[in-house]
């Protein structure tokens, strides 16, 4: 005997041939719509993928795009002034696969506010691409304190023919005849008639109001007010911080008695209060900061002479200001950056009724402001509450827009809003 079993027989044969085919339908019938499905699955994560890489590619465009109008120069891009555009092809990934491609087009790119439009797409299947497509909007990133003529941050009001307008120091003097129109007002107060412009008070400029907030709701027109400019909200709320002395040698209390010229400040010092009777007068020569922790008074024909070349620092704490009828703070340089007024947290109370011009800064978060004077102002106010009134002038300094001392200041475009158009 050989050891083997018996062979079957044909017809036993056939039936496992069959069995054998009708299980492995079986078994494909039952895993089929699990295949099918997975198959489905491997699609739409593809898909999902790509995707992700073709946002990922316009994004990275407009950042191109940004970092070359902040850093680079994008007239070498092809286009005119209305639009600059750029195709980047044949981009690989890390591992030098690739991976697609990025149209950008920068629109309007030498105004304030360029419009980048960028287009990802990479390779699908069947020459078809998948695209994501971006559409981001800038604005100029200044963050001066001084980027507004008045800004009140729970609001304002001007009446009696008070008016803005605007010029640059850096061009020239101000020139009545031909006023510039960005004397802009500002505020950070969202509610009803937190802003009030009455009796023919004419802010030729643009108008701001608190972050979200409704510009008609919060400003209210009276008898002949009229703002030249827009009305809208503010993009962001804008910080005001309040100023921080420096350490400096206590000098103690200034007091200046009428008839008295001769006083003359060339250090920086740190006093109790400061006042200066009727017919006096006050003389500051050189960078000098005074830290006056207490109440500022000038009387009525008083006289505070800053000399030209000088810069100085008046910085408020726990007391009033007060300036008389008929006092002056006469910054002989003419350029308001050569002369601040600077609020602490403790400064709560200024009031200003001089009849005579006045160059400067004022920056007092916390206090409110009364103006009350038929007199010229030249530079910017900042200040919680200010209310002006008796024809009194604000002309806006340009300059102070960008001015980096007491604020940061981004030269380059930020992002105004960004969007996913598909």
């Amino acid at each position: 005997m050989d050891g083997r079993g018996p062979s079957p027989k044909p017809s036993e044969r056939g039936s496992i041939l069959v069995f054998s085919l009708v299980g492995t339908l079986v078994l494909f019938a039952l895993f089929a719509p699990l295949l099918w499905r997975l198959s489905g699955t491997y699609h739409v994560t593809e898909r999902n993928f790509l995707v992700l890489a073709a946002l990922n590619l316009a994004e990275a465009g407009a950042e191109r795009a940004i970092w070359e109008l902040n850093h680079g120069d994008i007239t070498t891009w092809p286009g005119d002034l209305l639009a600059r555009r750029l195709t980047l092809s044949g981009i690989q990934a890390s591992g030098g696969a690739a991976v697609g491609e990025v149209e950008i087009v920068v629109s309007n790119p030498a105004s304030d506010n360029p419009v980048v439009e960028t287009t990802g797409r990479v390779p699908w299947s069947g020459g078809r691409t998948v695209d994501r497509s971006l559409r981001v909007v800038l604005q100029h990133g200044f963050k001066s304190h001084f980027d507004f003529g008045i800004f009140g941050d729970e609001g304002f009001d001007l009446h009696g023919d008070a008016y803005t307008d605007s010029y640059d120091n850096r061009l020239g003097p101000y020139d009545p005849l031909n006023p510039g129109t960005y004397g802009d007002v500002g505020t950070n107060a969202d509610q009803r008639w937190d802003v009030v412009l009455l009796n023919n008070t004419r802010v030729n400029g643009n108008a701001s109001t608190g972050h979200q907030s409704d510009p008609e709701l919060v400003i209210r027109l009276s008898n002949n007010a009229l703002i030249t400019g827009t009305k809208t909200a503010l993009e962001t709320p804008k910080v005001m911080p309040s100023f921080i002395p420096p350490l400096l040698t206590e000098r103690g209390a200034l007091a200046v008695r009428t008839n008295t010229y001769h006083t003359t400040i060339t250090e920086s010092g740190r006093y109790t209060s400061f006042s200066m009777a009727s017919n006096s007068k006050v003389t500051i020569s050189g960078k000098v900061i005074l830290f006056v922790d207490g109440n500022f008074n000038m009387a009525s024909n008083t006289t505070l002479d800053i000399l030209p070349g000088s810069e100085v620092e008046l910085v408020l704490g726990n007391g009033t200001f007060r300036m008389s009828s008929n006092s002056t703070i006469n910054n002989l340089t003419r350029d308001p950056r050569a002369f601040a007024i600077l609020g602490t947290s403790s400064f709560l109370d200024m009031a200003m009724n001089s009849n005579t011009d006045f160059f400067g800064v004022i920056y007092v978060p916390e206090a409110t402001l009364a103006m009350s004077a038929n007199a010229d102002f030249y530079g910017a106010i900042v200040a919680d509450y200010i209310s002006m009134s008796s024809n009194a002038g604000l002309h806006y300094d340009e300059s102070l827009g960008t001015w980096t001392k007491y604020g940061v200041h981004t030269s380059g475009f930020v992002v105004k809003s960004w969007q996913e158009r598909y």
